[in-house]
């Protein structure tokens, strides 16, 4: 202990270079980060439903056919714990705006079969249906560095949010609404 004492002088140096690691790490996993795409028409996308959608729905979702409704767009994987933090907040965003035109789709980004897919949705409790980017086509093109991301799309067709990290209920409920003004 008294050794410890003595020498902390001489470690401060140490000490201060991993508060600061800690710092960036720490504020890098919490804060919500806005992405570039905001104020852009976004990408269209085609991707199969691979969890949660009817029965007699459509196999693939293209955003192009979505053009006329608010969109908004749930970027996750199955070992994100972030992300499962994140399908509370949506789940409960989907059944507030279910009666507007308000489309909920989750994207798994990971390139895994569709029936552990189909299991890390259930897992999560997801409401809504999740599309599968195998390849990684729509994480690309959405610039998706960050899971979990959340982007809204409004009805015509332009980015008006995106945020990676797990979004603020509040936050999001407000760039839905917007969305759909």
């Amino acid at each position: 202990m008294i050794r410890a004492l003595r020498d902390g002088p001489r470690r401060w140096p140490q000490w201060l270079a991993a508060g600061a690691v800690f710092f960036v790490v720490y504020s890098l996993a919490t804060r919500t980060n806005q992405l570039p795409l905001v104020g852009q028409a976004a990408p269209d996308v085609t991707l199969p439903v691979a969890a949660g959608g009817p029965r007699d729905g459509p196999l693939k979702v293209s955003l192009s056919d979505l053009e006329g409704e608010v969109v908004v767009l749930d970027f996750w994987a199955s070992w994100c714990t972030a992300c499962r933090r994140t399908s509370p907040i949506l789940n409960e965003l989907h059944d507030e705006f279910e009666a507007d035109d308000v489309s909920f789709y989750a994207i798994n980004v990971e390139p895994i079969d569709r029936q552990r897919v189909q299991a890390a949705h259930l897992s999560f409790g997801k409401d809504f249906p999740t599309l599968h980017d195998r390849a990684g086509t729509a994480q690309k093109r959405y610039a998706v560095r960050m899971l979990p991301t959340v982007v809204v799309v409004s009805r015509d067709g332009m980015v008006t949010w995106a945020r990676s990290g797990v979004p603020s209920k509040s936050d999001l409920r407000k760039a839905i609404s917007e969305a759909l003004n």
